[in-house]
């Protein structure tokens, strides 16, 4: 394809072949957030005079979708959207097209663009269905589309705040595609002398009848003031707005208060035979929620974990409960008494690593010698012992700390008291995340020692780093043990010692049970973990335990069976 061709008279018209276009760059403080790389996008006309006025008009029109952008980034972004805003989408880009349409026609199609007669604009307006219809049956988000969803975005009474990254984009350009099609059939009409009326238009306020706000518009507000206060992180953002999305998507957006407790029922039901990871299973991946489920249960997979399901009967209930606290009306209860009994612990949704798997895992290249840095499954001369793939399986093993805990170690957060070093697992900056934000200080057992740990971090001070593992990087959710968890769990399935419960987090409950064997008082057991205590003794004093204390109880622990002494370690 041609090159595009700066032409005089107007800073953004351009030129490819004998057609002029609109050309213009995305405003540096929007251009990480707006869906377009720059405006581009033909004026369909070969004549000069006539593009002089179209680039004008053009220039207006992106300069204030510009605009309405910046309006739009206040307000609180949303992951996805919803089937009722969708629809409201439609109604409102098939009303802008007939109306266009009606005033072109009131106009003689002297504003129709490239087309100044009857002719002309039905030749054009075939054209276009033709086009539209292509990229509706191939799925494609074409430029002038992803534009047009931009700007609907930002029309009053939808003024969406979607983000840019979302996978609604996609479902959205298609909505408007079959919006534009039906509004081009009722055009076609038109042509051919046939009343096609305009729909009228749908009042602002429809996110507010007699029964109140809708649910969508609370929980966008319920967000919006956890994020405000931090009382989210992104993580849990996600989560929320999951459950909340699969709300809707089975019982309708409605009014708050119009909802029931078979409501509620119903969402229990479908939680009890939703499989787990339905979008990771390429079966269920991407269908609508009923769907997933026949395919689901044809496929044989798995569903849902008893601790998934009253999670997301939890997130729902305190949604309504938060409501109650803001509207006048009373929000009843309707998530609530409805979690299922859990059979069991925590222990019942992951398990420790067995001796054996343990052995697997550290008789790995990763402690003996990696055929590269890149090749970690497979045995070699490469030393792993200065990269986190070495220390966090190591660290997870005799410490017991969550991964993204040991993910976001600061140098500092390595500390030593009396001689004795410890990790200080803490909400230190704003990168850094404590689960319940119980901060702790837990020991390093004398392996760690042995194992050259305190010298590799001493080394990073030295070398002024700031984090233990500076290669990791924060994800999307706002933690550095996203890609971590990926990589261990790929590294162990190579290995042969992976199963459905186990992961990273399997080493937690192998130091648990590593401390009771080894005859740890149960309190400092859950207080080296980051448990709250159980009964009486979560109640009184501080729970604080002095150092010393923390590390005699440490020094105690051993895993039966299994052997180190093969691995060399960091050497400075």
């Amino acid at each position: 394809m041609a090159a595009l061709e700066k032409m005089p008279g107007h800073p953004r018209l351009y030129r490819r072949n004998a057609t002029y276009y609109h050309r213009a760059a995305i405003p540096k403080d929007i251009a990480t957030t707006y869906p377009k790389s720059e405006e581009t996008f033909s004026l369909r006309t070969k004549d000069y005079r006539e593009a002089l006025k179209l680039v004008r008009v053009a220039a207006v029109e992106v300069d204030q979708r510009f605009a309405e952008h910046r309006k739009m980034l206040e307000r609180p972004v949303q992951n996805e959207l919803t089937p009722e805003q969708l629809k409201r989408v439609h109604d409102a880009y098939y009303r802008h097209i007939l109306e266009k349409d009606e005033e072109a026609r009131a106009d003689g199609f002297a504003g129709y663009t490239a087309a100044k007669s009857f002719d002309e604009a039905m030749a054009l307006n075939d054209c276009l269905i033709s086009d539209t219809r292509r990229l509706y049956a191939r799925g494609e988000m074409d430029e002038f589309f992803l534009g047009e969803a931009a700007d609907v975005l930002t029309w009053g009474g939808i003024e969406i705040n979607l983000d840019p990254a979302s996978p609604s984009w996609g479902r959205l350009v298609r909505t408007l595609h079959e919006a534009y099609l039906r509004a081009a059939e009722g055009m076609q009409g038109r042509f051919r002398g046939e009343i096609v009326e305009t729909p009228s238009e749908t009042p602002v306020a429809a996110s507010m009848t007699s029964s109140g706000p809708l649910f969508s518009t609370l929980f966008t507000q319920r967000k919006a003031e956890a994020m405000r206060t931090v009382e989210w992180s992104p993580k849990l953002i996600d989560d929320y707005q999951l459950w909340a999305d699969l709300f809707i998507e089975l019982k309708g957006d409605r009014p708050i208060l119009e909802y029931r407790k078979a409501d509620a029922r119903d969402f229990k039901s479908l939680l009890m035979v939703m499989p787990s990871n339905k979008n990771k299973h390429k079966g269920t991946k991407g269908l609508p929620a009923l769907e997933a489920v026949e395919a689901a249960k044809a496929l044989g997979l798995p569903t849902l974990s008893t601790s998934t399901i009253n999670k997301a009967l939890g997130r729902l209930q305190a949604t309504w409960n938060w409501a109650n606290e803001q509207l006048d009306e009373e929000v009843s209860d309707i998530f609530g008494p409805m979690k299922l009994t859990s059979k069991g612990s925590a222990r019942g949704e992951a398990d420790p690593f067995s001796p054996a798997q343990l052995q697997i895992i550290f008789n790995s290249p990763l402690f003996k010698g990696c055929r590269s840095r890149r090749v970690r499954a497979e045995h070699g001369l490469t030393d792993m012992s200065d990269t986190s793939w070495f220390w966090l399986p190591l660290l997870g093993l005799w410490t017991g700390a969550r991964l993204n805990e040991l993910c976001q170690l600061n140098v500092e957060d390595v500390a030593e008291e009396g001689g004795i070093r410890f990790l200080r697992l803490h909400e230190g900056d704003a990168t850094q995340r404590i689960k319940g934000g119980r901060k702790r200080n837990v020991p390093l057992h004398p392996e760690l020692g042995r194992l050259g740990f305190p010298a590799f971090v001493d080394t990073q001070r030295q070398k002024r780093r700031t984090r233990v593992f500076p290669d990791l990087k924060i994800d999307t959710k706002g933690y550095y043990s996203g890609q971590p968890s990926k990589d261990f769990g790929a590294y162990i399935t190579k290995l042969g010692a992976k199963t459905d419960k186990t992961s990273f987090h399997s080493f937690r409950h192998n130091f648990k049970d590593a401390c009771r064997h080894s005859g740890v008082n149960p309190d400092i057991n859950d207080i080296l973990l980051g448990h709250a205590l159980p009964g009486m003794a979560g109640r009184y004093g501080d729970g604080n335990v002095p150092l010393p204390r923390l590390y005699e109880a440490v020094c105690k622990i051993e895993y039966s069976g299994l052997s180190l002494g093969h691995i060399k370690g960091f050497t400075p």
